[in-house]
């Protein structure tokens, strides 16, 4: 029996527009499925259900109320234990499933009872609400008739009468305006009460908090952490003293707030914990380099797909750890904001893109509202529920200036010259923070298409430009916005390739300007030429030949 519980399943999806076919991996925020190609290197992705629990039956409930196209996807599923011999053979067979359709048929998942029992869901939250908008529109139009009753006297005879006068039409347009009026509010209304609402304060007994925790609300209120709580986030560290069976403990905790399904409020205490275990959250279990990222920087630093244990719903969200606390967090990844400024720095479209994805942003300079510049590494962090400074990696920016320029100190000989009597922080950009233009790198001047490029950020690609021993190389140059200045490359950066001397010059590069060695040429003592890597003439050739001989014994 014990056997059976452990037995798990993998869904394999096949796209009926387009034929392609992928392991599921969880549910995308638009309800389809987020996929993985099938193949076993991505076996830590496959999402995996357990055949004798409901997980599989949350999927496809949430899968038809989400998806806006079920019928695009057709699902099977097969043992997680077989996966490597069988996803092969159900590739091929998926290629034509109706040719294959009885081959198919052990592992086809009839989705038929889902799509059917979600169906008639909404059909009843749509009657719920059809009700619950003739119920909101009938009072009007019972108000709208009491009206005349209201008044009194002559008055009220001389409405009547030229009410009639001008016929019932005009009293039924006014009604049917009125009617429509109303449930335009009552529509509104009913989206605010769905919008974003605070904790209600209200429904906290805090008597009785005082007895169990010794948590007064003053104290709370004094220190900031009423706000942060009612807010659905978290107090600062605070002490606490709850009773458990006459026994008082004094504990340090993070305090929050949480709802159960009657609307009540209830304290949860985040305890300070020496160390987390990494090993599996909400259905995710921690690769080796995430276990890492979390220990080095608080976040896992990707989107992962958490299981929630109750409903089976799987949620995109974000990790962190609670520095404070040491306790794991997550929260959505639609929950989370991602700001276009912080101070005066914009955070390019790029750069959002990387925090949604839950990568850092290294090296950025941030310049706070009053002035003060530094820089930092950005990513999503749970607990700032957005964008953090990460720990640790803020540095003043003449220290980044001083780091890069031991690291290339001739970049100093090519910073363009200014007038004496002007002090200016950064020789490279203009007072309004755009490229300064410059014309030459190292005496290769720029053509027109090169200065234009160079302005506007690109990468611009040198030729002859010299080694340290003078000798001809290709290089690339680009400006680094976060560094501030211009960084020359040996391979070109838009690649997204190592940074490594280009193929024309690698060997040059190497031997002329980074003192290493060549086998072939170890003996030459002239500076090796472009794309050379071996003796270029008989007279290097002899040089090579008569200096490599060894001693006769």
């Amino acid at each position: 029996m014990a056997k059976k519980k452990d037995e798990k399943d993998v869904l394999i999806v096949r796209d009926e527009k387009t034929g392609e076919i992928s392991v599921v991996a969880g549910l995308q925020a638009d309800g389809t499925p987020r996929r993985t190609p099938p193949k076993m290197e991505n076996a830590q992705d496959f999402l995996q259900f357990d055949k004798n629990g409901d997980v599989l039956d949350n999927f496809f409930r949430n899968f038809f109320r989400q998806c806006k196209e079920p019928s695009r996807f057709g699902f099977y599923r097969i043992a997680a234990d077989q996966a490597e011999n069988l996803l092969g053979v159900m590739k091929e067979l998926l290629k034509d499933p109706v040719a294959n359709a009885e081959l198919l048929a052990p592992h086809k998942v009839d989705t038929s009872a889902y799509e059917k029992q979600v169906a008639q869901e909404q059909k009843a939250q749509e009657d719920k609400k059809q009700e619950q908008n003739q119920t909101n529109n009938v009072e009007p139009q019972k108000q709208e008739n009491m009206e005349p009753t209201y008044e009194a006297g002559a008055e009220a005879k001389s409405r009547l009468d030229y009410a009639q006068q001008e016929g019932g039409s005009r009293q039924a347009t006014k009604q049917q305006e009125n009617v429509q009026q109303n449930a335009q509010e009552n529509k509104q209304e009913n989206k605010q009460r769905q919008g974003y609402q605070p904790i209600d304060e209200s429904r906290i007994d805090w008597q009785a908090l005082e007895k169990n925790w010794g948590v007064k609300r003053e104290e709370l209120e004094q220190s900031g952490d009423l706000q942060k709580m009612l807010n659905y986030g978290k107090s600062d560290l605070v002490r606490v003293t709850p009773n458990f069976g006459g026994e008082s403990f004094s504990l340090d905790a993070r305090l929050s707030f949480r709802k159960d399904d009657d609307g009540n409020v209830r304290l949860v205490p985040h305890f300070i914990r020496k160390e987390q275990k990494l090993d599996e959250y909400k259905g995710h279990k921690f690769t080796p380099e995430e276990k890492k990222a979390l220990k080095e920087t608080g976040n896992l630093g990707r989107i992962v797909d958490l299981v929630d244990k109750a409903t089976g719903e799987i949620t995109p969200s974000f990790i962190s750890i609670d520095r404070k606390t040491n306790e794991i967090t997550d929260m959505p990844a639609a929950r989370i904001r991602i700001p276009e400024r912080i101070g005066k720095t914009e955070i390019t479209p790029q750069e959002r893109e990387i925090l949604r994805a839950g990568l850092p942003v290294k090296d950025k300079l941030i310049e706070r509202n009053d002035g003060r510049k530094f820089v930092t590494t950005l990513q999503v962090n749970v607990e700032q529920r957005g964008v953090e400074f990460v720990p640790g990696t803020g540095k003043s920016p003449r220290t980044v200036e001083e780091q890069s320029n031991k690291e290339s100190p001739k970049v100093a000989q090519e910073t363009p010259q200014q007038d004496p009597g002007k002090q200016r922080r950064n020789t490279w950009t203009n007072e309004d923070g755009s490229i300064r233009p410059i014309t030459k790198w190292k005496g290769v001047p720029f053509t027109e298409e090169q200065k234009a490029d160079y302005v506007a950020g690109k990468t611009v690609k040198l030729e002859n430009v010299p080694d340290d021993k003078g000798v001809p190389s290709t290089m690339y140059l680009r400006f680094n916005p976060e560094k501030g200045r211009p960084y020359r490359y040996d391979t070109n950066p838009d690649n997204a390739q190592k940074v490594a001397p280009a193929n024309e010059s690698r060997t040059q590069v190497a031997v002329n300007s980074q003192g290493k060695t060549n086998e072939a040429t170890k003996n030459v003592n002239e500076p090796l030429q472009k794309g050379q890597t071996a003796p270029k003439d008989d007279v290097q050739q002899k040089q090579e030949k008569r200096k490599s001989k060894g001693m006769k014994v």
